[in-house]
């Protein structure tokens, strides 16, 4: 019971999220194991035109925009850090940016 994540990360696959780069984004996510994190593709979040999206549960930080160098950053400081990065949040779904 002690080795399931505390973190998920989902990585939008679908149609312009993957026309953006997606999959070099899960990729990049997925490189490097991190505890008690699981990186996972999804299908389309709703968030058409400001991907690729990915999504840090339970935390419900949607970052936009992700390039295979933010998806790094978001590992370094988000989860390994454990510290929020407001200045890639989604502006709509977290308006205090």
């Amino acid at each position: 019971m002690d080795n399931l994540p505390t973190r998920q990360v989902l990585v939008c696959q679908h149609r312009t999220c993957a026309k953006d780069g997606a999959a070099k984004v899960l990729a990049t996510l997925q490189q490097q194991e991190i505890v008690k994190v699981s990186v996972e593709a999804c299908g389309c979040l709703g968030l058409c035109g400001s991907g690729p999206i990915v999504v840090v549960l339970p935390d419900n930080v949607y970052y936009w925009r992700v390039t295979p160098k933010k998806a790094q950053t978001i590992i370094e400081t988000h989860l390994i850090g454990n510290v929020e990065i407001r200045s890639m949040m989604h502006p709509r779904l977290h308006p205090n940016n």
